[in-house]
C-alpha cells in the first residue's frame, strides 16, 4: 500500500476538512457533502481511515448509504476491508492462544481495549480493527510471561517501557491491515496514563473491577466491567488526542461503549472517576460528543467538567479531530509545555511535568534508544534526548527568523 504510506497530495486545509467530515458522517451524520467529493478527496479519506483505524467503518457506511465512490478508490477500500476483517479474527484467535498459555502457567490476565471491544462491544466483531493486543498481568508474572511468549508461542522480544513489554510475531507487510502483518502484543504489568509526570495509575482499578466472562469462540477471559472499560478507553483516548494522535476509531469505540452503559454502570463510573482524574476522562467524552450522540447522564458530564482546568476546557471547545490528529500538518514536537498547561491543576503538577520532561522514566526512553536503555549507560539517553530538543528549538527559532525577513 505504497500510495497510503505518504500524506495525500491535497492542500492541508482540504485534508483537515475531509477528516472532520468523516468524523461527522461515519457515526450517521448527513452525507450530502461526502457524496460530492472529488477523486482526490476520496483518496484522502481512504488515507485517513487507513491510519485512524476506521477503514471497515467507512466500508460499512458506504454500503448502507449507497453513496457512489470512485471505482479506483472503492476497489482498494474493499480489498483492505477484507484484509482488516480477517486480521481481527486472526488476532482474536492469537489472544485466546495467549490466554490459554498464561492460564496454564497460573498467570492472571485482564484483557484491555480492542481485545475486549471487538468481540464483546461491537455487534460485528470484525468491524473493529486490531493493530495489536493489550493484556494486563501482575508484576510478579513478568518473567514467566516472557518465557511463554518467547519459547512457547514463538513471539520475539521487541521493547520494554515503564509499563509493558512488547512482543512481535510475523514479519511486516506493506499493508498494515494484512492478516499476516506483524502481530504486536503489549503485556502490561502496570497501567498508567501519563503525559510527562501528569497522570494516574489504573491497574488496581482494573483488577478490582473485572471478572471472568464469556469471550471469543466459546472461551472465557477476565474482562473489566463496563464502567472500568469506559474509564480506561477514555483515559487512553484523551492521551492520544492531546498528543495529536486522535483517531476516528476512538469515536466509534466510545459511542459503542456509552450505548451499552446502564444506569448502574454510570453510577459505578461516577464512583471510579475521582475529581483529580476528571481531566483525563472528560476530554474523550467531549471530543466524541462533537460527532456522535452520546446518552450520558447530565450530572455525570457536569461533574467531570467542573473538575477540569479552564485552559483544558478552552482547548476542547475550539479543537476538532483534524487538529488533534495526524491530519494536522503541524507536527507536535519539543517538550509540550502547552499540553502541560492544559492538564495542570497546580504548581506541583507543573514541577512534575518539568522533571519528567527532561528526565523521563528509564524505559520510557526505549522508543528512541531501545538498545541503550538495556545497558548500564542508559542515563546517557537523558543527554541525547535533551540535546535533540535543543537542536529542534534552535532550528525552529532559525526558521522563524528566516521567515520574518522580508524583501526590500
Amino acid at each position: 500500500m505504497k500510495e497510503l504510506a505518504t500524506r495525500p497530495d491535497l492542500p492541508p486545509e482540504d485534508l483537515m476538512t475531509v477528516t472532520n467530515m468523516l468524523a461527522r458522517w461515519l457515526p450517521g451524520g448527513d452525507g450530502t457533502a461526502v457524496s460530492n467529493w472529488s477523486l482526490a478527496e476520496w483518496e484522502a479519506a481512504l488515507w485517513v481511515v487507513y491510519w485512524q483505524n476506521a477503514l471497515p467503518w467507512l466500508a460499512d457506511r458506504v454500503a448502507e448509504s449507497g453513496i457512489v465512490v470512485p471505482e479506483e478508490v472503492n476497489g482498494r477500500l474493499q480489498t483492505i476491508n477484507t484484509a482488516s476483517r480477517e486480521r481481527t479474527k486472526v488476532m482474536l484467535d492469537a489472544c485466546v492462544e495467549i490466554l490459554a498459555a498464561f492460564k496454564q502457567a497460573g498467570i492472571e490476565t485482564i484483557l484491555l481495549k480492542g481485545a475486549v471491544l471487538a468481540p464483546l462491544i461491537y455487534q460485528d466483531s470484525l468491524k473493529r480493527p486490531l493493530a495489536d493486543l493489550d493484556l494486563l498481568i501482575r508484576p510478579k508474572d513478568v518473567a514467566a510471561s516472557r518465557e511463554i511468549m518467547l519459547n512457547q508461542l514463538g513471539y520475539r522480544y521487541y521493547s520494554r517501557s515503564a509499563e509493558d513489554e512488547v512482543y512481535l510475531r510475523g514479519e511486516r507487510k506493506e499493508n498494515i491491515w494484512a492478516p499476516d502483518n506483524v502481530h504486536p502484543v503489549e503485556v502490561h504489568f502496570t497501567l498508567r496514563e501519563e503525559y510527562a509526570g501528569i497522570g494516574y495509575e489504573l491497574a488496581e482499578v482494573m483488577w478490582r473491577e473485572s471478572e471472568e466472562r464469556p469471550y471469543w469462540q466459546n472461551t472465557t477471559a477476565r474482562i473489566p466491567n463496563p464502567a472500568a472499560l469506559l474509564l480506561h478507553v477514555c483515559a487512553h483516548t484523551t492521551s492520544d488526542w492531546i498528543i495529536q494522535r486522535g483517531r476516528l476509531m476512538h469515536i466509534d469505540d466510545i459511542r459503542q461503549l456509552c450505548a451499552q452503559m446502564q444506569p448502574a454502570d454510570w453510577q459505578t463510573f461516577g464512583r471510579l472517576v475521582q475529581p483529580d482524574i476528571a481531566r483525563f476522562i472528560y476530554p474523550a467524552l467531549t471530543f466524541v460528543g462533537k460527532y456522535a450522540q452520546l446518552d450520558i447522564p447530565a450530572n455525570a458530564l457536569n461533574s467531570l467538567r467542573e473538575n477540569c482546568p479552564p485552559t483544558l476546557l478552552n482547548w476542547l471547545d475550539k479543537t476538532e479531530l483534524a487538529e488533534a490528529s495526524e491530519s494536522n500538518p503541524t507536527n507536535r514536537s519539543g517538550i509540550g509545555l502547552d499540553i502541560a498547561r492544559r492538564l495542570a491543576r497546580s504548581r506541583l503538577d507543573m514541577v512534575r511535568f518539568w522533571l519528567r520532561s527532561f528526565f523521563p522514566r528509564r524505559y520510557n526512553l526505549a522508543k528512541r534508544y531501545p538498545k541503550l536503555v538495556e545497558t548500564p549507560f542508559w542515563w546517557l539517553g537523558y543527554l541525547l534526548i535533551n540535546l535533540d530538543r535543543v537542536r529542534h528549538m534552535v532550528g525552529k527559532f532559525y526558521r522563524r527568523g528566516r521567515g520574518g525577513r522580508g524583501g526590500g
